[in-house]
């Protein structure tokens, strides 16, 4: 098709412009329709040390994407009548004795984050020990409640394959879904066989502080997995021929009843925007339905996005962190133009900050911040700094500045109920925009005092976070995320983050001189750290 070249010479720019904007040295993007691959985009480096470059054929780890196939082999069982989707995980897991305290938690409950469970502990281990440590963290609401994203409830289903089945769940991947599909270069589990054959994964070098643009990244620790919830490691051509197959509503591997029951969708996702099936985010974009899943290991990340109505899907893997949504919505729309001969659309803009609202000063207790627009960008100035912000994630209020003595926490854009900028938030630092009264901070226990500080651990998902107290409130950072979130007490003195219906749970132990020297989050272990 003639406007297919063009299309895929757009879409290769658009991925050169998107390369430099996260944290990825390099990337794979195909896109296909219903009976073929169209064409494929490939950028940077799978091993810079090596320089060498990215291929159609590199593999990375997929993450989360895989979630939806591991719901396709339930579903198979269920077929079969070796499973069962509406019992209580404890009769498929006898050994389990998982704690059930709001009613009984189904597969269904399991493969729509509606469990209740915790989102998973990573801290060392994988698979059954990660089951077994959640006889301790029973579930916050009833099953089929609300949605809580649980990478645990995925390595249970897992587990509840490999005993239905008689067979290890990366086996299972391949005989029933990867073989099948052709996806050759394509493994059910991140094994160290694999890993001379697959990009280097790449993360930040600093744990401590917040990601930008101009933060180094190193090789990433590869950690071997085969739990269901995120191990399989593939291409963009080979993740076409699984689009394939759902774009074909099933093809050999599922009957129509079954596929209708794998999408769903049945659970609001909340916050993001979208209704969960099995594995699946189900949404509707200015009247298109799109299936989509995103998929982040440590120094991966990847999505795998679906316009059924229009018969075509795009998959892009990176080996590094990043947001590929709009480069995904870019290519899809690209070559669904082409098709139909109509005019392209415009490439994505990148997330800017919103100078015009923010520009103004903000005057602290110890210093003054400044925010203009200057030379086309927004730069905030710090006594005699002058550093262009830069705004990484989906949301709007959450700004990074990029210098050493700036970066260690997110910049956060305060507002009143109607929308109003009342103030900076930086750590433990408050900054009011000027003219408006500070009012005096609120109290805070005196023993919160021992629990401020940097914490760190040896497990590569977490790494370190950040205790602070600012204007008589607790917070948690997770800085390689810019995760920022309230600890809030409970009788029984532990802390709840955020929300304490939300099955997340922090303690400080082990004090010494005034300071606690322990972190628990979910029973994951992390030790104050020397560093301020």
């Amino acid at each position: 098709m003639a406007g297919l070249e063009e299309a895929f010479e757009r879409i290769g720019a658009a991925a050169e412009h998107h390369l430099p904007r996260t944290n990825a040295p390099g990337l794979s993007l195909a896109v296909t329709d219903a009976d073929d691959t169209l064409g494929a985009v490939v950028r940077g480096f799978a091993d810079v040390a090596a320089g060498r470059p990215v291929l159609p054929d590199t593999r990375f780890q997929i993450g989360s994407i895989g979630k939806s196939f591991a719901a396709l082999c339930v579903l198979q069982e269920a077929a079969k009548g070796t499973l069962s989707l509406d019992v209580s995980i404890n009769e498929v897991l006898p050994w389990l004795e998982l704690p059930e305290p709001f009613g009984p938690i189904a597969l269904h409950h399991l493969l729509t984050h509606s469990s209740g469970l915790m989102a998973g502990n990573i801290e060392a281990g994988w698979g059954m020990i990660d089951a077994v440590r959640a006889r301790s963290h029973p579930p916050s609401w009833a099953p089929g409640q609300r949605f809580w994203y649980s990478n645990l409830g995925y390595t249970l289903v897992g587990l509840a394959l490999e005993r239905a089945s008689r067979t290890p769940v990366h086996r299972l991947l391949m005989e029933r879904i990867l073989g099948p599909l052709g996806m050759t270069r394509s493994v059910g589990a991140i094994l160290e066989d694999d890993r001379p054959d697959a990009a280097v994964g790449y993360e930040p070098i600093d744990a401590d502080r917040v990601p930008h643009l101009q933060t180094p990244l190193g090789p990433a620790v590869w950690q071997p997995s085969t739990t269901a919830d995120g191990s399989i490691v593939s291409t963009a051509p080979d993740l076409c021929a699984y689009a394939r197959m759902v774009l074909a509503r099933g093809g050999d591997l599922l009957e129509e009843a079954s596929f209708a029951r794998w999408i769903g969708p049945y659970v609001d996702s909340g916050e993001r925007g979208e209704r969960y099936g099995y594995g699946w985010d189900v949404l509707d974009r200015d009247g298109r339905r799109v299936l989509r899943h995103t998929g982040g290991t440590v120094g991966f990340s990847a999505l795998l996005e679906l316009w059924p109505d229009d018969g075509l899907a795009v998959a892009i893997c990176q080996n590094g962190s990043g947001d590929q949504g709009p480069l995904a919505a870019f290519a899809l729309g690209t070559v669904a133009a082409a098709v139909r001969g109509d005019e392209p659309p415009a490439e994505p803009s990148w997330a800017a900050p919103a100078a015009a609202e923010l520009a103004g000063t903000y005057v602290g207790t110890e210093r003054s911040l400044r925010i203009e627009l200057a030379g086309g960008e927004v730069m905030i100035h710090a006594g005699p700094l002058a550093v262009p912000l830069e705004r990484i994630w989906s949301d709007p209020d959450e700004l990074v500045v990029p210098h050493p003595a700036l970066d260690r926490y997110p910049l956060r854009v305060v507002r009143e109920p109607g929308g109003t900028v009342a103030g900076l938030a930086h750590g433990p630092a408050w900054f009011p925009a000027e003219g408006r009264a500070e009012p005096d901070p609120a109290d805070h226990p005196p023993a919160w005092e021992a629990f401020t500080g940097l914490y760190r651990t040896d497990s590569p998902w977490t790494r370190a976070y950040r205790v602070y107290l600012r204007r008589g409130r607790l917070y948690l950072l997770l800085p390689v995320g810019g995760d920022e979130q309230e600890l809030l007490p409970l009788d029984d003195g532990a802390f709840a983050v955020r929300d304490p219906e939300l099955p997340m749970r922090v303690r400080f132990t082990e004090p010494v001189e005034g300071q606690a020297q322990t972190l628990e989050f979910n029973g994951m272990r992390l030790t104050r750290s020397f560093e301020a």
